[in-house]
């Protein structure tokens, strides 16, 4: 394998003719296997831990605990970077308009400007000392931030999702919706699914909010209103630690999964409607 260059990903076996990988289990619609590409990525984003989409092929991430933007180019992985803030556990990012959103796994959201990469506000919420956050997403129809809880407490069968209204600048007390556990579970066809939120991105076409567990390697396809419709089951052995999710606007759905001891990674699935 070459480093920074798109690798076809097919299974050999002897006697028998390529056998395609499976990502999905069922098929994801509209994401073919035969579209799939992986590029890995370097050493610096081997704890990549949030994606945004920028346009021409470039995707911005940031780093677990460095106040650091990383600008990516999805089709290379060569990547530049610039400061933003101090250290932190930062968890995922979001950009609208000229200011990206940074949100720390307590759930404070750093505002700063993209053009003078200059921190201008931190917004702290009240969310409880159990409470922790992986996913952030924007719903332009209500013009708000989503985040959506990891660890929501001690009620372990509601996973809530709490917004930021950007016109006002604060948060808004009471949680936007709430994803139920035990329905995924039964979408999911197994009382045993770990579900704990690590990414979450609206898809620009169907108007759908899909939301990705690295715990328990599930993908859940909700409506807009977060009212979950359809689970997904993610190959362990391509998904070792998903962490970030994405779309362009057309479609094309971006998976980074951290390295841990290895490798980091950034997966393009195109969209064909």
């Amino acid at each position: 394998m070459t480093i920074g260059c798109w690798i076809p990903l097919l299974l050999i076996c002897c006697g028998c003719d390529q056998l395609q990988s499976k990502s999905f289990n069922p098929a994801l619609p509209g994401y073919h296997e035969s579209g799939r590409r992986q590029v890995i990525l370097k050493k610096q984003l081997r704890e990549i831990s949030g994606l945004e989409w920028l346009g021409n092929d470039s995707l911005a991430a940031i780093n677990d605990e460095h106040g650091k933007v990383f600008i990516i180019d999805s089709e290379t992985g060569k990547f530049t970077s610039w400061p933003f803030g101090r250290k932190g556990d930062y968890e995922d990012l979001v950009k609208v308009g000229d200011y990206f959103y940074f949100m720390e796994s307590n759930g404070h959201i750093h505002k700063v400007s993209a053009t003078t990469r200059q921190e201008e506000a931190i917004y702290t919420g009240e969310f409880g000392k159990h409470a922790e956050f992986e996913s952030l997403y924007y719903d332009e129809t209500i013009n708000q931030l989503v985040m959506i809880c990891k660890e929501c407490g001690r009620d372990e069968e509601n996973i809530m999702a709490f917004s930021f209204n950007l016109a006002q600048g604060q948060f808004v007390p009471k949680p936007l919706y709430i994803l139920s556990l035990s329905r995924i579970r039964t979408l999911g066809k197994s009382s045993s699914i770990i579900f704990k939120p690590s990414a979450a991105a609206m898809h620009p076409i169907l108007k759908k909010l899909f939301v990705l567990s690295s715990l328990g390697k599930i993908l859940l396809q909700c409506s807009r209103e977060g009212v979950p419709e359809k689970v997904y089951h993610l190959n362990p052995d391509q998904f070792l630690q998903p962490e970030g999710l994405r779309f362009a606007p057309n479609g094309d759905m971006y998976i980074s999964n951290e390295g841990g001891e290895g490798k980091a990674t950034l997966e393009k699935f195109p969209y064909t409607p």
